[in-house]
């Protein structure tokens, strides 16, 4: 069952998600009468699924008005989808399909690859592990404040969050990306541990901290075996081909553009922001001399892109160069 399937079929069957205690004190809720239906089965691609909660206990199903309502966690994580509850926006939050490594957003995705590499961290640290790719102007304020080493150009955070929701996230170590030419020139400490190299770039594991936890916490035996484990596997550090395009290309590119028809302003940065009217919507990578990949709006697309002089031919739109 692919996606289109599943949204179809949600149409037709409403879906429940089991929430903490609390949510019953909202006022807004109205009590009705219905019925526990044990007797009813879903069945995905030809297996039984298992209805559970969060916590593993079976759920069973409810009929209310002849209409079935049935767990969207056990469904949804059947299709390999995983499943959150949003307290705060009161939202049930349907994620990516399941990976066996942790994901980033698609924002993030275009540093990593632009600098070549990721961070292959299982997926069964979720919850307890949270890698960061920090955006162009924390990386920035990093070198200003001596975090990061002075010839930076990307870096991810390796965030540990604690058993208590409410306790704010240690960080466990920090990967910088160096250019080698710039590595070569600096002097180096015992904290600059060289996970790998490839290319122009080499990367470089730094900032690892000591458990900051008391030995009696229960956070300080699950830190400690999650930093073992991150250290022996080198932070799952993988090296991609990283995206070069000639810095001729880029330039054309970046600056302001005017929209020939509804004279729309935007903008490209050097640091990969797009905006739109003086509003940042997204992200971009400029893929090659014809190509550029922007992701705004929720959306990711890939698009042509020409430019003569100070016109710029883009997604089928036509824009001019402005100061």
């Amino acid at each position: 069952m692919n996606k289109k399937t599943m949204i179809a079929a949600g149409v037709l069957t409403t879906f429940v998600l089991g929430m903490g205690a609390g949510v019953f004190a909202d006022g807004s809720l109205t009590e009705i009468k219905a019925y526990l239906d044990p007797s009813a089965r879903v069945n995905v691609q030809g297996k039984v699924v298992a209805l559970k909660d969060e916590q593993g206990n079976v759920v069973t199903p409810l009929n209310y008005n002849n209409s079935l309502y049935i767990p969207v966690r056990g469904v949804a994580q059947s299709l390999g989808y995983e499943v959150y509850w949003d307290d705060k926006s009161h939202s049930v939050l349907i994620g990516e399909q399941k990976s066996d490594y942790l994901t980033f957003r698609e924002d993030e995705k275009l540093i990593l690859d632009k600098y070549g590499y990721t961070l292959r961290i299982p997926s069964s640290l979720g919850g307890k592990v949270r890698p960061t790719v920090l955006p162009a102007e924390a990386i920035e304020n990093g070198i200003r404040s001596g975090k990061l080493s002075k010839h930076t150009v990307s870096a991810t955070d390796v965030l540990y969050l604690p058993q208590n929701p409410s306790s704010p996230a240690s960080l466990m170590a920090t990967i910088e990306v160096i250019n080698q030419t710039d590595w070569a020139k600096d002097q180096h400490d015992a904290q600059d541990q060289v996970l790998g190299s490839k290319g122009d770039y080499i990367y470089i594991l730094r900032g690892v901290n000591q458990n900051p936890f008391d030995t009696s916490s229960s956070d300080y035996p699950i830190y400690q075996q999650i930093a073992d484990y991150l250290t022996k596997s080198q932070y799952g550090l993988t090296m991609l081909p990283a995206v070069h395009v000639d810095e001729s290309i880029v330039s054309q590119l970046v600056g302001k553009w005017i929209e020939s028809k509804k004279g729309t302003l935007m903008e490209l940065t050097a640091d990969g922001i797009l905006y739109r009217a003086g509003v940042a919507v997204g992200n971009y990578l400029i893929l090659d001399s014809s190509h550029i990949k922007i992701v705004s709006d929720g959306q990711i697309n890939t698009v042509t892109y020409q430019v003569n002089d100070d016109s710029l031919t883009m997604a089928e739109q036509t824009f001019k160069k402005t100061n």
